[in-house]
C-alpha cells in the first residue's frame, strides 16, 4: 500500500504541474502599462487586440493571436464579430491606484471584462446597454468600469466588445484615474449642456417665428432641430440616461429611426425653404421619393428589419451633403438668403459624412472623434439657418412690398397710379386728425396732350409725361404724394396751412412746366397745363375719394373754360362731408 502511495504522488504533482500549464496557456500573458502617474489616456500598445469569433470565450483565446493595438486599429467598420483587448496594469507607487476604463461610442451591446490581481483569482463583469441604465455600474453615458490596483500590485485585464448585431465597431478605450475621470465627466456635460441649451432656444425662437409669424417653414426648422437634437443626445448616452433610461428598445434600436427621422426634417425643410417645388420641380420630385424611402426604412425598423435599416439610415445621413450643392444652385438662380443655407450644410453635411465614414468603414482611423466635429458643426448650421430663414422672410417681405409698389406704381413715370388713391387717401387722413394740417388735392391736366401727340408722336407725347413727373417729383416735399390718375392727368396730395399756400405751389408748377419744353429728337415741344384745387380735410371739410375729385375736376373744368393754362381753386356753393 505504502508503494502505491509513493507512486500516487509524484504522478498527483505531474498532473497538477501540467493543469497550472494548461491554465496558463489558456489566459495567454499580457502586456505591462505602468499606472503609479496615471491620469488620463487612450489605450494603446503595449495593449494588444484580437478579432475572434462571437461565441470564443476566454480560455479559448490563441496565445498568439494578440496583436499591439495602434491608432490604425481602432475603426473595425461594421461587424459582427468579437474583439478582445488585453493589457496589464502594473502600479509601482505605494498607494493604491483607483482608475476607470470606459469605451468611446455608447451604442456598444456589451462590454465583458476579465480581471486578476497579483496573479489571483479571475473576475467577470459584465456591462451591457441591453439593461435599464440604473443597472451600470456607473452612472455614466457610456459603458464604464471601474477597479483599484494595489500598491506595487498590478491587474491583469481582458476585455471582450461585441454586438447582438452587426453594427460599427470602435477599439477606442480612455483609461483614467477616478478622480481625474469624475473631472472630465463634469467637464463634458457642462459643454453637452452648452449645445443642447442653444438648440432648445433656437427651438423656442423658431416657434415663436411660427406663432407670431404664422411662417410654416419656420415649424419646420423646429422639427429639424428637435429630430436633430433627439439624434445627438442618443449617440451622446444621454437619451438612454435622461430622456428614456427604462427604455432598452429606444436605447438600441433608435438610432436608425432618429437618423432617418432627421434626414427627412431636414429635406422636408429644404423643400420649403429653397421654394423646389416652384423653382426646382424635378428635383422635388425626388426629394419627395427619398423622404418616402426613409419613412418606409423606419416602419421597417418598428417591424423588425435591422440590417437594411442599417444601411439606409446611413445613405441618408450621407444624403445630406448634397443639400450644399442644391443651396449654392438656388443661390445661383437668384435666391440671395440661400448662400447661408448652402455654408451651413457645407459644414455640417462633412461633419455626418466623415461621422458615417468612420463609423461604416475602416478607412479612417480616429474613432468616433469625427462625431464631435459634426455635432459642432450642428450648432453653428442651426444659427446659419436661422439666418438664413431672417434673411429670407427680409427678401420675402422686400419683394411683397415691390410687388405691392408695382401694383400702385405707374410703368411710365414711376408714379404712384390711381389703384393707390385710396391708401394714400387713408394715409393723409390720419395725418389730418393727428395734425390738424389741411389736406389740399390738385388735379393736372395737360393743354391739348392729343395735338402734342399728333404733331410730334406717341414716344414725344411720353417723353412729355414723363417730363411732368419728374417735374412733380421736383417740386413736391417728401410727405407729398403725385399720382398719375389716368391718361395727361395728374393728382397732388399736400397738406399746407391754406388755400393761398397752395395755389401757390400749383402756379409754380405750371409757370415751370410752361417755361421748360420738352428736347425730343431735337426739336423743343411747348406745353402748358391747367390745375383745379380742392380743399379735402379741413376744420369744415371732410370729403370722401370721389367728393374731392369731384371738387377738383370742378375747379379744373372752370379754369378750362376761362382759356387753360391757369389755376383754380374750387368754389362749390357749399362745402361737402364725408
Amino acid at each position: 500500500m505504502l508503494a502505491v502511495v509513493r507512486l500516487l504522488i509524484p504522478i498527483t504533482v505531474l498532473i497538477l504541474l501540467c493543469a497550472a500549464r494548461m491554465a496558463s496557456a489558456a489566459v495567454p500573458p499580457a502586456p505591462t502599462l505602468d499606472i503609479a502617474d496615471l491620469t488620463a489616456q487612450r489605450v494603446r500598445a503595449p495593449a494588444e487586440f484580437l478579432v475572434t469569433a462571437p461565441d470564443t470565450t476566454l480560455d479559448e483565446l490563441p496565445l498568439d493571436g494578440f496583436r499591439p493595438l495602434t491608432g490604425r486599429d481602432v475603426n473595425q467598420g461594421i461587424s459582427d464579430r468579437a474583439f478582445w483587448i488585453r493589457m496589464r496594469l502594473h502600479n509601482s507607487g505605494n498607494a493604491p491606484v483607483h482608475w476607470v476604463l470606459s469605451h468611446e461610442t455608447t451604442y456598444l451591446d456589451l462590454m465583458t471584462v476579465y480581471w486578476v490581481d497579483n496573479g489571483g483569482q479571475w473576475h467577470e463583469c459584465s456591462l451591457t446597454d441591453r439593461a435599464p441604465f440604473d443597472k451600470r455600474m456607473l452612472d455614466y453615458r457610456r459603458l464604464a468600469f471601474k477597479h483599484a490596483t494595489p500598491p506595487g500590485g498590478s491587474t491583469t485585464l481582458y476585455l471582450r466588445l461585441a454586438y447582438e448585431k452587426p453594427d460599427s465597431v470602435s477599439l477606442n478605450l480612455d483609461l483614467a484615474e477616478a478622480g481625474r475621470f469624475a473631472d472630465q465627466s463634469r467637464r463634458e456635460y457642462a459643454l453637452y449642456g452648452l449645445y443642447y441649451g442653444a438648440m432648445l432656444v433656437l427651438v423656442f425662437i423658431s416657434l415663436a417665428g411660427a406663432g407670431l409669424l404664422r411662417q410654416w417653414l419656420f415649424f419646420q426648422y423646429a422639427v429639424f432641430l428637435v429630430a436633430s437634437a433627439l439624434m445627438w443626445a442618443l449617440l451622446n448616452g444621454f437619451a438612454f440616461q435622461f430622456l428614456w433610461p427604462q427604455s432598452v428598445f429606444w436605447h438600441n434600436e433608435g438610432f436608425h429611426i432618429l437618423y432617418l427621422l432627421m434626414a427627412a426634417s431636414a429635406f422636408q425643410f429644404s423643400r420649403g425653404f429653397l421654394r423646389t417645388r416652384q423653382r426646382f420641380p424635378g428635383i422635388d420630385r425626388a426629394i419627395r421619393c427619398v423622404q418616402a424611402i426613409m419613412m418606409l426604412g423606419i416602419l421597417m425598423r418598428f417591424a423588425g428589419f435591422y440590417e437594411p435599416v442599417l444601411v439606409l439610415s446611413f445613405v441618408g445621413l450621407l444624403s445630406l451633403i448634397l443639400l450644399a450643392p442644391l443651396g449654392f444652385w438656388a443661390y445661383r438662380q437668384g435666391q440671395h438668403y440661400a448662400r447661408w443655407y448652402a455654408i451651413a450644410w457645407v459644414l455640417y453635411g462633412i461633419g455626418l459624412a466623415l461621422g458615417v465614414i468612420s463609423a461604416g468603414t475602416p478607412w479612417l482611423h480616429w474613432g468616433m472623434d469625427s462625431l464631435v466635429f459634426a455635432q459642432a458643426a450642428g450648432v453653428l448650421e442651426a444659427l446659419l439657418l436661422l439666418v438664413a430663414l431672417g434673411e429670407r422672410l427680409i427678401s420675402w417681405d422686400r419683394d411683397r412690398r415691390m410687388a405691392l409698389r408695382m401694383a400702385h406704381q405707374d410703368p411710365l413715370t414711376g408714379l404712384n397710379n390711381r389703384r393707390g388713391m385710396s391708401l394714400v387717401y387713408e394715409t393723409f387722413r390720419q395725418r389730418f386728425e393727428r395734425t390738424g394740417l389741411p389736406v389740399f388735392l390738385i388735379l393736372i391736366d395737360l393743354d391739348h396732350f392729343k395735338q402734342i401727340n399728333d404733331t410730334y408722336g406717341h414716344e414725344a407725347g411720353d417723353q412729355v409725361l414723363v417730363d411732368l413727373a419728374d417735374l412733380l417729383n421736383r417740386t413736391s416735399r417728401p410727405a407729398d404724394v403725385c399720382i398719375r390718375y389716368g391718361g395727361e392727368e395728374f393728382v397732388l396730395l399736400l397738406q399746407v396751412p391754406s388755400e393761398a399756400v397752395a395755389l401757390d405751389i400749383a402756379e409754380r408748377i405750371r409757370l415751370d412746366f410752361a417755361g421748360t419744353p420738352t428736347e425730343h429728337e431735337g426739336r423743343a415741344i411747348r406745353h402748358t397745363l391747367t390745375a383745379g384745387i380742392a380743399p379735402v380735410f379741413a376744420a369744415d371739410v371732410q370729403l370722401s375719394p370721389s367728393q374731392m375729385l369731384r371738387d377738383a375736376d370742378r375747379a379744373l373744368y372752370q379754369a378750362k373754360r376761362q382759356g387753360r393754362n391757369r389755376c383754380r381753386l374750387y368754389q362749390g356753393p357749399s362745402r361737402h362731408t364725408s
